[in-house]
């Protein structure tokens, strides 16, 4: 709860105990104190109320521990790293599960690329447990760099896992923007907008600056490329960008690093060109 809510509290407190009398607001106070406990307990509440409740009171909770010596946050890096370091190994097995075994040709060129199978995350993610628990696995493996990811809004392909971007947006609680590969539309008179390129429903884009690009995969780096132009085109900065696997031998790390933005894979997967 912030300062200021705290402050209208306690004006509204005091104002109420000098018309009201003292007895009537504390046993009014700890009346709907009580209320909002059962309805939270019970999960009758609103969830962006519960939410809030919770968020308060794990802040709390956490002021508490650092006050009697113990650092949470160090703490929490310790933890991410050992949960990282069989992350590779669990997510290999996770993405066993949505793999096609079959030998599948990739790309748009008439010589696409060949694959011994195809890892079809896309697909998998369109169910929401998917696309939450591997949102949650990147997010452990954010945790893990040696350098912090410093973004203020995510972007994913319409071509690629937009599911897995808006859940790993949500988990973060950060806006989520969709890219699109062609203009939607061209303005008749002279001038650039955003908007043909990239969707922001109903965000003021003049307020986002940084954008971390997250998705599945990326195959050769052809369609992230494509997003990162588009973001510097119109004024956004991009450094970074997130994905659960990347295949080895395309160099699309390489290809990233040109255009001076770093490649992120929790793991790499085998290709047969």
């Amino acid at each position: 709860m912030n300062n200021k809510l705290i402050g209208i509290l306690v004006i509204l407190i005091v104002i109420a105990s000098l018309y009201f009398g003292e007895t009537k607001v504390i046993i009014t106070i700890l009346g709907f104190s009580t209320i909002v406990f059962i309805l939270e307990a019970v999960g009758f509440l609103p969830l962006a109320i519960s939410r809030f409740i919770n968020k308060n009171r794990l802040g709390t909770t956490i002021d508490v521990l650092n006050e009697l010596g113990f650092d949470v946050k160090e703490k929490r890096k310790i933890i991410n790293k050992c949960q990282a370091q069989d992350s590779s190994a669990r997510i290999k097995e996770k993405l066993k599960n949505v793999t096609i075994s079959k030998e599948v040709e990739i790309g748009k060129s008439q010589n696409g690329h060949i694959y011994p199978e195809y890892i079809d995350l896309m697909g998998a993610t369109t169910f929401k447990r998917n696309a939450t628990d591997f949102a949650r696995e990147l997010n452990t493996y954010k945790e893990t760099l040696a350098n912090k990811l410093e973004f203020d809004f995510i972007v994913t392909s319409k071509l690629g896992s937009p599911i897995l971007g808006y859940e790993f947006a949500n988990l973060l609680e950060v806006p989520f923007v969709l890219h699109s590969e062609e203009e939607k539309f061209r303005l008749a008179e002279k001038g650039e907008d955003a908007s043909s390129k990239f969707d922001f429903g109903c965000l003021e884009n003049k307020k986002l600056k940084k954008a971390l690009i997250v998705d599945d995969s990326t195959t050769g780096g052809r369609k992230v490329i494509n997003i990162i132009k588009d973001l510097k085109k119109y004024g956004f900065e991009v450094t970074d960008c997130l994905v659960v696997f990347a295949p080895q031998g395309k160099r699309a790390d390489e290809k990233l690093a040109t255009e001076n933005v770093k490649l992120h894979s929790i793991v790499q997967t085998p290709i047969k060109i």
